[in-house]
């Protein structure tokens, strides 16, 4: 029944997603130029690091300019400048899931963790550098991603240290290298657990907190009886529409229906209903798609058209019409019809008032000229 109102408001929330998506991807952007320039600025410590080790430290004396300019500066200058362009990339591509995305900015860190450990192999603090991805992983509040970056990092440094005698820059003790670096990701591990379970808990709490309060705003924007827009709806979004129009067509209908008072006298106010709720049902299926169905009165109806012409808008509420006064009523002889006033904005000073009140006139027309009728202008 209300097919057209949840598809104009999935185009108007998946409108609300882009803004967001954009403003969310900029955010990871930042964040990736932010780990660039650490990257060069931890290249640049490396360059300055070789002419200062390389007078006091024994175990770069063999080791000439050449040899480590290449492995410890270009390699990871290029594994750095690939994974950036990669990660970059993703971002940009519609075709990546958002959640991708978030992965793909902590693999970019896991990346820099582990080419650092690489150039900096004398140095088993820096294998507690994979801590940061961990850590990173709880922001986006997937437990998957945490648990897919701990099981990474946990292997890429365990992997590492057992092959870090290959270089001749490593450590002697290999046994402090992998307890250090052991005991320092498994602390980050149980912590991040800790945390991510405190994050569960809160997004839990808010994504409640967001459903509760759009039941209520539906429920203020709806009315009861026919769940289509109630009358405060209909005035903010025809406002909306008015102010915000530009050069696309707008057009208001509104309805009446013919004669209900008796109605509501002869047979009673529950057989008033079960006509209410047909023209509802009605209304719904032949203008509900991407249009806005109201009902602002007793039997008064309106439906707003964005982005549609005087000519289609009154080919729909004929087509209304149409079926509404063929329906049969088993307590009725006869038949109930209403009177539709059909109006496009052609003024850009027009307000919403004025704009109402001109479909309302073609309203008074039809009723003038012998109801069951549609009336544009």
């Amino acid at each position: 029944m209300f097919l057209g109102v949840s598809a104009q408001k999935s185009r108007s929330f998946r409108k609300g997603l882009t803004v967001e998506d954009s403003r969310y991807q900029k955010l990871h952007k930042r964040f990736l130029i932010i780990m660039l320039v650490v990257t060069v600025l931890i290249l640049v410590f490396l360059v300055i690091q070789y002419y200062l080790l390389i007078a006091v430290d024994a175990r770069y004396v063999g080791i000439t300019r050449e040899y480590y300019m290449k492995v410890y500066v270009l390699i990871p200058c290029g594994i750095f400048i690939a994974a950036f362009i990669v990660v970059w990339q993703m971002l940009d591509s519609p075709n990546i899931s958002a959640q991708w995305k978030d992965f793909a900015t902590i693999l970019y860190v896991w990346v820099l963790c582990t080419v650092g450990c690489f150039v900096g192999a004398e140095s088993p603090a820096l294998y507690g550098s994979f801590a940061v991805p961990i850590s990173l992983s709880t922001m986006y509040g997937r437990r998957w991603m945490c648990r897919a970056t701990e099981g990474l990092c946990m292997f890429t440094v365990v992997q590492y240290v057992g092959t870090s005698q290959l270089f001749p820059t490593c450590g002697d003790n290999i046994i402090v290298d992998v307890c250090t670096a052991a005991f320092l990701l498994v602390m980050c591990c149980i912590c991040n657990e800790i945390l991510m379970g405190y994050v569960m808990d809160n997004n839990g709490l808010i994504l409640s907190h967001v459903s509760d309060n759009t039941r209520l705003e539906m429920r203020l924007q709806r009315d009861p009886m026919t769940g289509l827009y109630n009358h405060t709806a209909f005035y903010e979004y025809l406002d909306t529409f008015v102010r915000n129009r530009g050069e696309a067509p707008l057009t208001l209908a509104v309805v009446d229906i013919d004669d209900f008072k008796k109605v509501n006298d002869t047979y009673g106010h529950n057989m008033g209903d079960e006509v209410i709720l047909n023209l509802s049902r009605v209304l719904q299926k032949w203008c509900g798609e991407d249009n806005y169905v109201c009902r602002y009165g007793g039997e008064e109806f309106s439906v707003i058209f964005p982005n549609v012409k005087v000519k289609d808008a009154a080919e729909m509420m004929n087509h209304a019409l149409g079926e509404f006064r063929e329906t049969e009523y088993e307590w009725l002889d006869g038949r109930i019809t209403f009177s539709c006033g059909i109006f496009q904005m052609s003024s850009y000073t027009m307000t919403a008032e004025e704009f109402f009140k001109v479909a309302d006139k073609m309203l008074y027309n039809a009723k003038h000229n012998g109801k069951n009728q549609c009336v544009s202008g």
